[in-house]
């Protein structure tokens, strides 16, 4: 079923890159020469997407490429990064490693452009029994973003180490967005949650305890990434390396400027994950939210989850996953 479902998406793609081939020279003839006339950002709701946000506000690439369409798309998971990369809904997309990971298994062309950032998500939990991965029985459900994400990997590493099997509460996990995650754990839906800012703070101060913590499984590596297809950047080399210096910029302001990019983040309610300005200025302070330019844990996400059969090859170096922007760099 899954390899039918892979064709199909593949086959899904190779139609509409025909499509948009056949039906876009008229468009790409009043564009200028070597830009595309449009281009889609997929990315995911929360404190990473502090990036996106400040360039979508900023209008940075609207005032360089007057012509081209920019548009911003917001998903709940990797996983819906992925498949929206694949039938080419976006061209660029910011996801965590496993997803990446997966969709390279599987013959995707895409590759990384640069990290975004590299933070630790926590396992929370409300009620006051649940003290370690032992405690879950078969019924109590763990809410992740997808089955295939960074979440999802990081309880799989922790449920290897605790309970001596990665699998072991694979029939826990539960496939749900971070908002929709939030509540279902605090209106009891769920017996844990595992996610990211500024989601996993509102929860323990709501009364949640912290049971896991991703530093602590895989220590201190794990960037999310943003990603292009191989073939975008061949066909605009020039458009890809401005979108690279863009981000990159993007990633030192938001760096240095925590009171503005909460103030973007508060405005634009669907990409922060909702919050007041004080909120976000809090979080961005306190928080091990790290803006992280160079991919790390590349290697390591993909020795494991080949290990525990979630891919069926490894990458001889990061070489083999990264664009010339970062070619050779991270681990």
């Amino acid at each position: 079923m899954q390899k039918r479902y892979w064709s199909f998406l593949l086959l899904l793609a190779m139609l509409a890159s025909l499509f948009v081939s056949a039906c876009g020279s008229a468009a790409d003839a009043s564009a200028t020469p070597g830009v595309p006339a449009s281009f889609t950002f997929v990315y995911q709701p929360g404190l990473g997407a502090s990036i996106f946000v400040t360039l979508k506000l900023q209008k940075t690439l609207e005032k360089q490429y007057p012509h081209t369409n920019i548009q911003w798309k917001i998903v709940n998971s990797g996983a819906a990064v992925r498949e929206a990369i694949l039938s080419n809904q976006g061209q660029l997309g910011s996801l965590g490693l496993p997803p990446f990971l997966v969709g390279w298994d599987r013959g995707m062309d895409w590759r990384v452009l640069l990290a975004s950032s590299r933070g630790d998500s926590w396992l929370v939990a409300l009620n006051p029994k649940f003290k370690s991965l032992k405690d879950f029985g078969p019924n109590d459900k763990i809410g992740v973003v997808a089955l295939d994400s960074q979440q999802a990997i990081v309880l799989r590493k922790a449920a290897q180490q605790q309970l001596g099997d990665a699998h072991a509460l694979d029939k826990n996990m539960v496939s749900i967005g971070s908002a929709d995650g939030e509540q279902a754990l605090l209106s009891g839906q769920l017996a844990a949650h595992l996610s990211g800012s500024p989601f996993q703070e509102r929860e323990v101060a709501a009364g949640g305890h912290v049971l896991l913590h991703t530093k602590d499984v895989f220590g201190p590596v794990g960037a999310g990434l943003i990603v292009l297809p191989q073939s975008f950047y061949n066909q605009y080399p020039t458009f890809s390396k401005q979108v690279y210096q863009d981000l990159a910029e993007a990633s030192t302001y938001v760096a240095g400027h925590p009171e503005q990019v909460a103030q973007y983040l508060a405005q634009d309610k669907a990409s922060g994950g909702g919050g007041t300005v004080e909120q976000f200025q809090k979080l961005i302070k306190t928080t091990n939210l790290v803006y992280e330019k160079t991919p790390t844990g590349l290697l390591a996400y993909a020795q494991f989850m080949h290990s525990i059969g979630l891919i069926s090859k490894t990458p001889n170096s990061v070489n083999d996953l990264e664009l010339p922007t970062v070619s050779g760099t991270g681990n």
